[in-house]
């Protein structure tokens, strides 16, 4: 499948994928959520190195949070779940809104897409809300299971962060 029948189809799949990771974040379903990851997916949010360019090697710069597979994903949510983390309790209370998903590229075993995202955070502890916003990269590819998250870069376009900043908040 090529041309725009496999781009509508793409944007389609890359849409639900996102849309449904947003809500599954929202409602704080981490089991489903971390397994919509590959074992050797990348979560990465890059730091700015100035006011036009973010990092581009999370090896040799510092970034606001990465993990090179989807077991740095899992110990953060035992360290929540445990509730051992003390910057967790309770948890903010998310809303995370996506739009502008387009696909920059798509063949039938894997999807790269862009979205805009905004994630409005209210901390119950200090009753204050504040809103996180940027681009998302997803790299989708087709397992035996269905689609999942192979990489996804979060560039903030707010990186001046008020509070704690975790996969939840952004």
């Amino acid at each position: 499948m090529s041309g725009p029948a496999m781009n509508g189809d793409a944007t389609q799949i890359a849409a639900a994928t996102i849309y449904r990771e947003a809500r599954l974040l929202d409602r704080g379903d981490w089991a489903d959520w971390v397994a919509m990851y590959r074992p050797d997916a990348v979560y990465w949010v890059p730091a700015w190195l100035d006011e036009y360019e973010t990092t581009s090697d999370p090896q040799t710069q510092v970034s606001l949070i990465y993990h090179d597979n989807r077991r740095g994903l899992e110990e953060r949510i035992s360290r929540i779940e445990s509730r051992k983390s003390i910057t967790a309790l309770p948890l903010p209370r998310t809303v995370h809104q996506i739009g502008n998903v387009e696909v920059i590229e798509a063949n039938a075993r894997e999807i790269v897409c862009e979205s805009a995202f905004s994630v409005h955070v209210y901390d119950p502890r200090v009753a204050r809300e504040h809103v996180r916003h940027g681009r998302y990269r997803h790299t989708l590819s087709l397992d035996d299971g269905g689609w999942k998250i192979a990489r996804k870069v979060i560039t903030l376009v707010n990186d001046r962060v008020p509070t704690v900043l975790d996969f939840y908040s952004i």
